[in-house]
């Protein structure tokens, strides 16, 4: 765990000299699979735009402090932190990789089907489907129909923008 509290520290000052200030916050576990025992995940996963450029540097990084050991990420036991930046008043919400992912998705449009954030994130259907069943349950997106979802603009939150020239809604991630 120190290791990867070291690891975290030094990739940190490093892209702040590369890039400039990260806009991202990160904290990566690096953890060894000889004393982990966890598998990379079946199936899929598109990384979202937002944080490719921050995994790509990363991935490099490690590749180059670690040569010829194997990075997995493992998209099924990360946390992120997303930002709404559509309201009145800003939330931030605790999120796993897929529902960060799925949620991403709306930054772009107010409803989505279940076959289109399949295609989008390439997470496996059956696991996009509890994504979105926890996602409705929370009031974050609402049913609309079989197999389509919409931001909730309403009960979940209490004052949704109206009267802005940005986007109604945006996620960011933290």
């Amino acid at each position: 765990m120190s290791l990867s509290r070291v690891i975290t520290d030094e990739f940190r000052e490093r892209v702040t000299q590369d890039h400039g200030d990260v806009d991202v916050d990160f904290s990566i576990m690096a953890l060894g699979a000889n004393f982990w025992p966890l598998g990379a995940p079946g199936g899929g996963f598109n990384i979202p735009a937002e944080i490719t450029p921050l995994y790509d540097r990363f991935s490099e990084y490690y590749r180059r402090r670690h040569p010829g050991k194997n990075l997995v990420w493992l998209w099924d036991h990360s946390q992120n932190e997303l930002r709404t930046n559509y309201l009145d008043r800003e939330y931030t919400l605790i999120t796993s990789s897929y529902q960060m992912a799925i949620l991403l998705q709306y930054n772009d449009r107010d409803t989505s089907t279940l076959d289109e954030l399949v295609i989008a994130t390439a997470i496996d259907k059956y696991v996009v489907m509890w994504v979105l069943a926890g996602l409705v349950k929370d009031k974050i997106l609402i049913k609309k129909a079989k197999n389509r979802y919409e931001l909730n603009l309403g009960n979940f939150f209490l004052h949704p923008h109206d009267n802005s020239t940005e986007p109604r809604h945006r996620f960011q991630v933290e």
